[in-house]
């Protein structure tokens, strides 16, 4: 990381000092600054996984613009609708146990019917929940949910007074399409805030805490969480609008309806989910999920209305040098935020970009997955988790490991965080950085 504090009137093009990137490129770092400069980002913070390992972390510009709190690579972001993707990990968490079928109707598992007006006797599935084909509008009563730092009523008031039909912010106009579901491709917030709601539901254990237990705490996600009040709020990063020149703070805020956008993490513990992800729901000993549900989740659902949208996750095209690639992933926008993160299986890579501001980080993913493909790392980070990659268990083939010594030839402790070269007995060696958070 650059030592360099560069400071522009208007532009915030400071690279800030955090985890140590184990393969620098200067030109992904100036093309990124020149995007976050036209894109008005006051931070950044972006990470690549390949092959089961961090492979580029790197962090940019301001958390805290009035302060001059520069990002981390820990630096806490809102994910805006990328949450999207770990609520839908979650509903595959109690398929794949036999407790939801996705193709049922939803009335079966909450205590009130829920019918789309006008379409009475067609089923709402969590299928359609989770493919933006349920007929579930957004309506305007979601402004009510909003509140700062945190929601004030729970997930389940907000969905019953949506949903239900003694709801006081039930409107069968408002609230639904003027469609039979199943047959219209609709975006909605709602319909996956109502999946949330399900989980819930069904496992009798609140949604955050659900995913707390199921996802985060496998994949070692410990800056990662549902809710403001979970974290110390200095490591959080504001979010910005860029208005008359300047980068103007939005409060800190949140909404009942929180599953479909109001999940907070960071770049490292964002690596572990994605490592997760290619390698068969996976990371070290846990597992989240088996490969079948990953499989159908990657699969296109409803080809005839979007042929992009798979479970929860779609389809975006990305560019590299002389081509282009479709991934699988999930952007987010809010107010003073702007988020992506892809995946392509078939080449075993993962990409995620994070920021504070309302710009397109798009053209900052093509450079980030345009690199990765070329990349031959010479050094790269394996996530500690899951018990599987403790120094001790570091072995090359049968051979044992005579010695441990950094970049300079120095003998060292095994120490998290500290880029160092195991020495085999057999003359083979392998470089490595575990990160501890």
């Amino acid at each position: 990381m650059k030592n360099l504090f560069l400071f522009l009137a208007i532009s915030l093009s400071y690279q800030s000092i955090g985890q140590i990137n184990p393969n620098p490129s200067g030109s992904v770092d100036a093309l990124i600054q020149s995007e976050m400069n036209i894109e008005h980002f006051p931070g950044v913070s972006t990470i690549i996984v390949k092959d089961g390992e961090i492979v580029w972390i790197e962090s940019y510009g301001y958390a805290d613009v009035d302060n001059m709190v520069p990002v981390e690579d820990t630096t806490v972001f809102l994910l805006a609708s990328m949450s999207k993707v770990f609520t839908g990990t979650a509903s595959m968490q109690l398929f794949e146990q036999g407790l939801i079928d996705l193709d049922t109707d939803i009335s079966s598992y909450l205590t009130w019917p829920l019918d789309i007006p006008g379409y009475e006797s067609d089923s709402v599935t969590i299928r359609q929940l989770m493919t933006h084909t349920s007929s579930i509008e957004d309506g305007p009563a979601m402004d009510l949910y909003y509140d700062y730092p945190d929601p004030t009523i729970t997930l389940g008031d907000c969905i019953q007074r949506y949903f239900s039909m003694s709801g006081a912010d039930y409107d069968p106009i408002d609230n639904f399409f003027d469609n039979a579901p199943g047959t219209a491709y609709n975006y909605s917030n709602m319909g996956t805030a109502l999946n949330g709601f399900v989980t819930e539901s069904v496992s009798g254990i609140p949604f955050d805490d659900f995913c707390d237990d199921n996802i985060f705490d496998p994949l070692c996600m410990e800056k990662t969480a549902w809710h403001f009040a979970d974290f110390d709020s200095a490591h959080i990063a504001r979010p910005y609008q860029y208005t008359g020149g300047n980068y103007v703070a939005y409060p800190h805020y949140g909404f009942a309806d929180y599953p479909d956008g109001q999940l907070r993490s960071n770049s490292l513990d964002l690596g572990n989910f994605m490592i997760a992800y290619l390698n068969g729901g996976a990371l070290g000993a846990n597992s989240i999920l088996n490969q079948s549900s990953i499989n159908q989740m990657w699969t296109p659902q409803v080809p005839a209305l979007d042929p992009t949208q798979g479970i929860n996750w779609y389809q975006e095209e990305l560019f590299y040098s002389g081509g282009s690639s479709m991934l699988w992933g999930h952007n987010g926008g809010e107010d003073g935020v702007s988020t992506d993160m892809y995946l392509d299986p078939i080449n075993n890579i993962g990409i995620c970009v994070l920021t504070n501001g309302e710009g397109d980080a798009l053209y900052i993913c093509d450079e980030l997955y345009d690199y990765a493909l070329s990349l031959n790392p010479v050094a790269s980070i394996i996530p500690e988790c899951g018990g599987t990659n403790s120094i001790d268990t570091l072995t090359s083939e049968n051979a044992e490991i005579v010695k441990i010594v950094d970049f300079m030839g120095r003998e060292i402790d095994f120490q998290t965080n500290v880029p160092c070269i195991i020495l085999y007995s057999d003359g083979s060696t392998e470089r490595l950085m575990q990160v501890g958070q």
